[in-house]
């Protein structure tokens, strides 16, 4: 599959309680668009367990976390499970964004440019578009802005961070290079996060990259983030559309050694590293296999050589669990 094709079907990635209405440690941020006046689903705010930081403050969720696109095997029920459970819900570009079921957003991978009216178009019905893949630049946010949604851009670097400010993005998602799935920084997620956190303001942080504990999310709240965004955890939700074959490889791995970044997977779109399980990129490197999507569950037969994308938190990944329950467990430690 070439990266055009796997592009349109979507893109990829402190142990005691804190109290999160420090808000990141500042005050709270102004909106830098109009999309930010109008929060869909505001009664969500009512419910009980709401957390108070600029993140779900500009977004209207409940909750300070939001899941990976992850294009391939992300679906609207994991987006769905994931905003009824509380925090915002992503679903891949070729997936329109579902109404009336909490928050949701929607990805987009633009290494090779913008289709402007598909963005404008995924604007009107989701709260949050998000991109990723490529030097922010100020066209593709105005249009989802022009068609009401709030603007999030992945960055991997502090140029990155405080470009994606300068394009108009309202929030900002700091990726670490312990996450599964393409990776566009070279820093750990400890050393970039205060990097973007001291150049972007009070643009909401959402920290990313190899999360799947409770106590990594309590230390990155600590550390300045606003939210986190979870991705190889949220494949072995069964609301997720990943091969059962991946879930089990996923389960099997005991920790960031059992994943490796490479280019392995490259057809259609070379130079760009991206993490997988290091059983898959030995079983690729074997059969000479290059098709950059991972497996769903539509796939027939083995998969094993395939593109099993994993950030270097999967050893904590030990269970398959509805997409709610991982949200209230890695939000347990937070009050």
């Amino acid at each position: 599959m070439h990266r055009r094709e796997f592009i349109v079907r979507g893109a990829a990635a402190g142990a005691g309680a804190i109290a999160l209405s420090r808000c990141g440690g500042s005050s709270p941020g102004t909106p830098t668009s109009a999309a930010a006046a109008a929060v869909p689903g505001s009664s969500l705010n009512a419910i009980p367990g709401h957390m108070d930081t600029r993140f779900t403050r500009l977004v209207g969720c409940r909750l300070p976390i939001q899941n990976a696109g992850m294009g391939g095997v992300g679906s609207a029920e994991l987006a769905v499970a994931v905003a009824r459970a509380g925090g915002l819900g992503m679903v891949p570009s070729n997936i329109e964004a579902p109404q009336g079921e909490g928050v949701v957003g929607v990805n987009f991978l633009v290494p090779d440019g913008y289709d402007l009216d598909a963005i404008a178009a995924a604007a009107k019905t989701a709260r949050v578009v998000e991109f990723f893949y490529a030097g922010p630049e100020r066209e593709p946010v105005t249009a989802a802005h022009d068609a009401g949604a709030l603007v999030s851009w992945q960055v991997g670097s502090r140029d990155e961070a405080r470009a994606a400010v300068d394009a108009g993005c309202d929030l900002i998602v700091a990726q670490g290079i312990e996450a599964g799935g393409h990776v566009r920084g070279k820093e750990r997620l400890d050393v970039l996060l205060p990097q973007v956190r001291k150049v972007v303001g009070e643009t909401p942080v959402v920290a990313a990259g190899g999360i799947a504990t409770a106590e990594r999310v309590a230390a990155l709240m600590q550390a300045g983030a606003d939210a986190v965004r979870v991705g190889t955890r949220f494949v072995v939700a069964p609301e997720c559309d990943a091969h059962p074959g991946y879930v089990k490889a996923l389960l099997a791995a005991r920790g960031a050694q059992d994943t490796a970044l490479t280019e392995q997977f490259n057809e259609g779109w070379p130079n760009a590293p991206h993490r997988v399980l290091a059983s898959a990129l030995r079983a690729a490197k074997k059969k000479g296999w290059h098709r950059v999507t991972p497996p769903s569950s539509r796939v027939a037969g083995p998969v094993d050589f395939m593109a099993l994308y994993a950030g270097e938190g999967v050893g904590d990944v030990r269970r398959v669990e509805p997409a709610a329950d991982i949200v209230k467990d890695l939000m347990r430690l937070l009050a």
